[in-house]
């Protein structure tokens, strides 16, 4: 509680400001430039933007969160973890260096730490200090090359995303171009995973898990879209079927955008490659249509989310069809991140109002089926839940979840939201049981 109360009081005093741009949640696409000239600039203003010779410049930065992790069966109770709660810290500072426009270095650190009662932390939580980003930006003509410790995310954050929900965000280590071939926006990379160490200093890229691709997006009459091709290779990857190494090749395209009040986002995937010595045939499609109501004054958004990926019918034949989602962004289904997008089958209505422009209330449901009866059903950390491979049934779980986020003031945000794992066919003949979660999250951003 005394760092709850820190960060309120901290959020409060920092001053109230005009032209600084808002802030972002990747923020090494904040530009503070804009403030060049701004005369008399207050302490913090210059800490945002502090003028070098010429047009070169600095800014500092950071991000401060505590979240409150509760969970009554986690997992519905099938690797054996007990009830109770953690406490997640994170803080990032960053410093961000434009040298003029065609140079740029960007440098986070970040120290997270955890404790609770008896819930065991994540790989993903704690780490006293290390590096989280640290990368060099060379712009020439329509190009632009990043060369480091970097994070990233393709389009909705179905097949990489940050992590943002563990303590520690995912970042790669590589390279990444970014260009342009008349209207098409091109991006191609290969990079590595950074693994997470607890200690000070000690995270490495891990050679063992290689990860490569080339994305493209542009605008069309109708639409916005986008296509890519995705490479993996990693080793011991682990499935129903068994742990052997895996190649993956990703090909993916995504159709989204709005127009008068309603708004989509539609994407398909296919992969093929290895695994051991099997193939890989795996699929998936996912999509999202709303419908907002702008005059009112709350601004109501209904929408339905429906979304499928291949799971394995054999686990004894030479084919395994499971979907691997890669690097998902796995809140992209409920808050608690327990279910993955692999062999399931899902629908999810959502309501979205806006009582206050500083305030957005959700409700959905989300409900689950498995694809195969063949396959297990997977959960955070790409991993079959024990025992699930062997039963009977189709339906997983349907799970009600209410958010509410609060923005207080341009630094202070709080977030809470619960959620109720009511466990289906599947889950009850494996002898799981139902899971609550509750989640408060308080981010003082600077």
């Amino acid at each position: 509680m005394r760092a709850v109360y820190f960060l309120l009081m901290l959020g409060a005093s920092l001053p109230t400001l005009g032209e600084v741009p808002a802030f972002k949640f990747y923020r090494w696409n904040e530009d503070y430039s804009v403030m060049k000239g701004d005369v008399d600039p207050n302490w913090y203003e210059k800490l945002k933007y502090a003028p070098l010779a010429g047009s070169a410049y600095f800014s500092l930065g950071g991000t401060l969160r505590q979240r409150l992790n509760l969970y009554e069966n986690d997992r519905f109770g099938l690797f054996g973890e007990p009830d109770g709660y953690l406490r997640l810290g994170r803080l990032l500072l960053h410093a961000d260096l434009h040298l003029n426009d065609r140079a740029r270095v960007f440098v986070e650190l970040g120290s997270h730490n955890v404790d609770g009662e008896d819930l065991r932390p994540g790989p993903f939580d704690e780490d006293r200090g290390d590096v989280t980003q640290a990368f060099v930006d060379l712009s020439v003509l329509q190009s632009r090359l990043r060369l480091g410790r970097q994070e990233m995310k393709l389009g909705s954050t179905r097949l990489l995303g940050v992590r943002d929900g563990p303590n520690v965000r995912r970042a790669f280590d590589g390279a990444r171009v970014d260009t342009a071939w008349d209207d098409i926006d091109l991006r191609f990379f290969a990079l590595y995973e950074v693994d997470v160490n607890e200690g000070w200093w000690d995270n490495e890229h891990n050679e063992d898990e290689a990860f490569w691709g080339a994305y493209g997006s542009w605008t069309l009459s109708w639409t916005n879209a986008e296509f890519y091709y995705l490479g993996l290779d990693r080793a011991g990857a682990r499935y129903s079927q068994g742990t052997a190494d895996e190649t993956r090749h990703s090909f993916g395209a995504r159709l989204f955008g709005s127009r008068d009040a309603w708004d989509w986002n539609y994407e398909f995937v296919y992969q093929d490659g290895s695994f051991g010595g099997d193939d890989i045939r795996a699929w998936t499609a996912a999509s999202i249509t709303g419908f907002t109501i702008a005059d009112h004054p709350w601004r109501p958004r209904v929408s339905v989310s429906a979304n499928v990926a291949s799971g394995d019918d054999d686990p004894l034949d030479n084919t395994l069809g499971t979907f691997n989602p890669l690097y998902p962004n796995l809140m992209y289904f409920e808050e608690a991140a327990v279910l993955a997008p692999q062999n399931f089958v899902n629908v999810e209505p959502e309501i979205t109002v806006h009582p206050s422009s500083a305030v957005s209330l959700s409700l959905d449901w989300n409900f689950f089926w498995r694809l195969e009866k063949n396959d297990g059903v997977y959960v955070r950390g790409l991993l079959p839940l024990p025992g699930t491979a062997a039963v009977d049934g189709s339906f997983v779980a349907h799970v009600p979840s209410l958010s509410v986020d609060v923005q207080l003031n341009r630094y202070l945000a709080v977030d809470v939201s619960y959620s109720h794992f009511f466990a289906g066919e599947v889950i009850d003949n494996a002898d799981g049981d139902d899971i609550d979660f509750f989640k408060l999250e308080l981010t003082l951003t600077f």
